[in-house]
């Protein structure tokens, strides 16, 4: 404190008082008391500015000083009032492949799967979000947005994932198998996986519904005038830190315009880099039309975690209409944790409980894709997993694949492995 050492002295001078007073005059005395007066009379002074400094505002630096929260990727918030703040993180995933081939090529090898960087914040009331994919020969763009809350709802504009597919809507840092199912932009929709467009998210008590509105565009891709409209709605009538049950509906509906490029639904029965089954081709131009319907089924007890979807799609093009059916059953479990979900999304996200040594994963899916109106126009595929999750932050995967197409009979087999590191 400032006036810590004119206390001291005054202390002394006021104990040693009796002492002084036997061996010196009036005159000295009295000197003697009007110092100790002036010492009293600074004291007051030094604790009156004191205390003004302590309630008045902090000092300039203070104010803009920013705060660096400790964990992955760095979050930076401005002091203060906290209503703005950005954030930088990404995520690399490194994979490799081996192929047991059958009647059709493969290509193995190893590739930078992702290597995405993203910034987002908050700032004035509005959310943004940016991230570019760095790997492939080109620098895409992914989630690319401004947001605004409005209560339990959230307004977004720009360039994101339509609501629908429980799989797709998953992070791919999240998701337990290294492929997404065939039921999902993987293959029903051709990787139309994110969109332009506008979105409305509303998240009550146990469940959500969201509303999007959409063109066929992603960032780097060919003009695109066709358009699309997607809603879900998922509820978790049972949810607790261990248990949950989640029952989830979408419907999706899109529309080709005069520069709509051609399109095709083509599962990769052998995984990643593996051969294709043609399933539907659409010539370009507005005759594309594309309507999906589906259903979910997710729940976790304890270590124990399921999730499955059912869909149904008519397509329409030059040819006339298609009609597909899908789907997938995958269940995992833990040895030790719980995988964590988002009501709010209804997804499920990355598991809680990962100590010093890590956690283990064994997962294992199940999924089927045919033509309804062509006989032997079908494929199929099972995927094992093992995942170990080094940290909150690091996983290594290792997935074995067995595929089958029905209309030629060709079964491949696939080892993957990847090494991912989120920050």
């Amino acid at each position: 404190m400032p006036f810590a050492q004119p206390a001291l002295v005054l202390c002394l001078a006021l104990a040693a008082g009796p002492v002084l007073a036997a061996g010196v005059d009036d005159a000295e005395l009295a000197e003697l008391r009007a110092t100790l007066a002036a010492l009293q009379a600074r004291i007051a002074v030094l604790e009156a500015q004191a205390a003004a400094g302590s309630a008045g505002d902090p000092a300039p630096e203070a104010k803009t000083a920013p705060q660096l929260d400790a964990g992955p990727g760095l979050d930076i918030a401005a002091a203060g009032d906290g209503a703005a703040h950005f954030g930088i993180g990404g995520r690399i995933h490194y994979e490799a492949y081996a192929f047991d081939r059958d009647q059709r090529p493969a290509t193995g090898g190893s590739e930078f799967r992702r290597a995405r960087f993203q910034i987002e914040g908050e700032a004035a009331g509005w959310g943004y979000r940016l991230q570019a994919e760095l790997s492939g020969r080109n620098t895409d763009l992914r989630d690319v947005y401004l947001e605004r809350r409005f209560g339990d709802s959230t307004l977004t504009l720009g360039q994101f994932k339509p609501f629908r597919s429980m799989e797709d809507l998953t992070s791919s840092n999240d998701v337990a198998l290294m492929e997404r199912s065939f039921n999902s932009s993987a293959g029903l929709f051709a990787d139309r996986q994110w969109q332009q467009g506008l979105g409305l998210l509303h998240a009550h008590g146990s469940g959500s519904l969201g509303v999007s509105v959409f063109n066929l565009r992603e960032d780097n891709t060919p003009r695109n005038e066709g358009w699309g409209s997607a809603v879900r709605a998922t509820w978790a009538p049972h949810f607790n830190a261990r248990d949950l049950l989640h029952l989830g509906a979408w419907w999706s509906h899109e529309q080709g315009g005069r520069d709509t490029p051609a399109t095709a639904i083509k599962p990769a029965y052998g995984g990643r880099r593996g051969p294709e089954a043609l399933l539907f081709e659409s010539a370009a131009g507005s005759d594309f039309k594309q309507r999906s319907t589906g259903l979910e089924l997710a729940g976790r007890r304890g270590s124990l975690h399921w999730q499955g979807e059912w869909t149904r799609t008519t397509l329409t093009g030059v040819a006339g209409e298609a009609h597909i059916e899908g789907r997938y059953l995958e269940a995992g479990w833990l040895f030790g944790g719980v995988r964590a979900y988002d009501r709010g999304e209804g997804v499920f996200a990355a598991p809680v409980g990962i100590g010093p040594g890590g956690l283990w994963e064994l997962v294992a899916r199940g999924e089927q894709m045919h033509r309804r109106d062509l006989t032997g126009f079908a494929v199929r595929r099972w995927v094992l997993g093992l995942n170990w999750y080094a940290s909150e932050d690091v996983r290594f995967m290792l997935n074995l694949t067995s595929g089958q197409d029905d209309a030629t009979g060709d079964s491949p087999r696939q080892l993957a492995l990847r090494a991912q590191y989120v920050f």
